[in-house]
């Protein structure tokens, strides 16, 4: 029985944490649910820990990425029984990381049942958070829903700008396993003395960096329109639907104020090679000109080294930035020899796709260095540092209607928020069928276009310059701490076998 109540709790508490992020954001919960797993594990063996931490996972990625079946299935083309077994198994590689963790920390402190310690507490964190930078960078990477996005909205997001998203799940996870020091009978004093400070110590923290300003206004604003044409997945792609899909575009942006000095069209606005469409846009982009207004569109680049996903400039200099990460399975296939069985499986538009390696740097515009990305790329902190300090406003370009009616386009929300903060910088965001938004450089949002609603969005940007602690040094203080526990836990763990 009490079995059985453990692995019903290990399930609800991780299907719980899918809640704190978005769209609903209960940022308080994290503790709890984290909280929970680590009371959950401490009284069993690794292989019980392990299982405990993998039903963990099925919750937490269960609900909070299911919206892969809808890439799959909906948009992808893929059967619905193979939609179903792709979806589970991704789920269940996802969950294999949570419960990697749990049995690691109960193979170091399995001498020590029933003892909880503040550096016990340190290494839980520490072991998650190594997870969660792996889970960043195997197969190129899947860094979504990580447990420091939960505090995007919370107090403890004002640390992004010192130490990253990363360094927020230290502190989330750490905070929430010395909170299970009081059910915990018979502590010593100085553990829950320890854990005292450490609670309150953090919040504290919190809320006096919310009082700190990483950067400075520029003295020049940019006005900027978004425009969201709201065209459904399916018909996207279709030859037949091109031409209606670019006057939709170019009606949504004739019509902007006469002081707007850029307008931001999202990732594949234009479904074919930019090269394809020039002749039949040259009338508005010759308009564009004469008012002095900037078109920056998604669409697809070729030359003699590739296809790339990429964005342009439609008028002026003709500036370019192409997609330097590709998503895996999405734009091309990682170990093409042994995986080409999967291509046979979905039908999706430019599968094949080259990444960009040209200079990482700024497109000049309307003399403001933006910084720009494509979708899945600003979900990666570490590699968006190559732009600071240089840009002073982010540009991030989306097609989430991959995703379909669910909770990922406001998850994808979320971590350009996070970006905004980490780097204390304005995040602007194109998205085909929403959510297109205006986020300031706290991560605030200033302006929304919904999901699934066509519309336009009208905003004054004001560009940030100046360098925060995390753009300065990514995930190495962090990473460099985690495996310093490790390791010294390690030690102890050899040392204490051998006495």
């Amino acid at each position: 029985m009490q079995s059985f109540l453990c692995t019903v709790l290990a399930l609800v508490a991780g299907a719980a944490m899918s809640l704190t992020f978005a769209p609903f954001e209960l940022w308080w919960l994290s503790p709890v649910c984290l909280g929970c797993l680590y009371a959950l594990i401490q009284p069993h063996s690794p292989k019980r820990a392990a299982l405990l931490g993998f039903l963990f996972g099925l919750g937490y990625f269960g609900i909070g990425v299911s919206w892969v079946y809808n890439s799959l299935h909906v948009f992808g083309g893929a059967a619905l029984p193979v939609a179903i077994l792709l979806t589970g198994a991704f789920v269940c590689v996802m969950s294999c990381f949570p419960s990697l963790t749990a049995y690691i920390f109960r193979r170091l402190t399995r001498q020590q049942a029933a003892r909880m310690t503040v550096f016990n507490a340190a290494l839980f964190a520490a072991l998650w958070v190594i997870s969660e930078l792996l889970r960043g960078k195997i197969m190129d990477g899947f860094p979504w829903i990580l447990v420091g996005y939960s505090q995007t909205s919370g107090p403890l997001g004002s640390l992004a700008p010192v130490i990253g998203v990363y360094g927020i799940s230290f502190v989330v996870v750490l905070w929430s396993v010395l909170l299970t020091t009081f059910a915990v009978p018979k502590q010593p004093m100085i553990t829950r003395i320890g854990s005292i400070i450490c609670l309150i110590a953090v919040p504290v923290l919190g809320i006096a960096l919310t009082q700190v300003s990483f950067s400075s206004a520029s003295q020049q604003n940019i006005k900027v329109r978004i425009v969201q044409a709201n065209i459904a997945q399916e018909l996207k792609f279709s030859r037949e639907r091109l031409t209606e899909s670019l006057q939709q575009y170019t009606r949504l942006s004739l019509d902007a104020p006469d002081d707007t000095q850029l307008i931001l069209w999202p990732e594949t606005a234009i479904p074919t090679y930019f090269q394809n469409v020039e002749r039949s846009l040259a009338p508005f982009v010759s308009e564009m000109d004469a008012r002095g207004i900037d078109v920056l569109s998604g669409g697809f680049f070729k030359d003699d080294t590739g296809n790339y996903n990429s964005v342009r400039q439609l008028g002026g200099e003709r500036a370019l930035y192409q997609k330097r990460h590709l998503v895996p399975f999405g734009e091309y296939v990682p170990f093409r020899f042994a995986l080409q069985w999967f291509s046979s499986l979905v039908t999706i538009p430019n599968f094949d796709l080259s990444a960009g390696s040209t200079p990482l740097e700024p497109l000049l515009v309307q003399n403001t260095p933006l910084g720009v990305s494509i979708c899945y790329e600003d979900v990666f902190g570490e590699e968006m540092r190559a732009l600071l300090p240089a840009s002073t406003v982010l540009i991030n370009v989306s097609n989430d209607a991959w995703f379909g009616d669910s909770f990922a386009p406001h998850q994808h929300e979320q971590k350009a928020r996070m970006r905004a903060r980490e780097f204390s910088r304005p995040m602007v965001r194109a998205t085909n069928t929403g959510v297109s938004s205006f986020i300031d450089h706290n991560g605030e949002v200033q302006g929304r276009i919904a999901h699934n609603k066509q519309g336009v969005l009208d905003r004054t940007v004001v560009p940030q310059t100046g360098q925060t602690p995390y753009a300065a040094t990514g995930n190495w203080p962090i990473g460099i701490a985690c495996f310093l526990v490790l390791a010294i836990s390690v030690g102890l763990h050899f040392r204490r076998r051998r006495v």
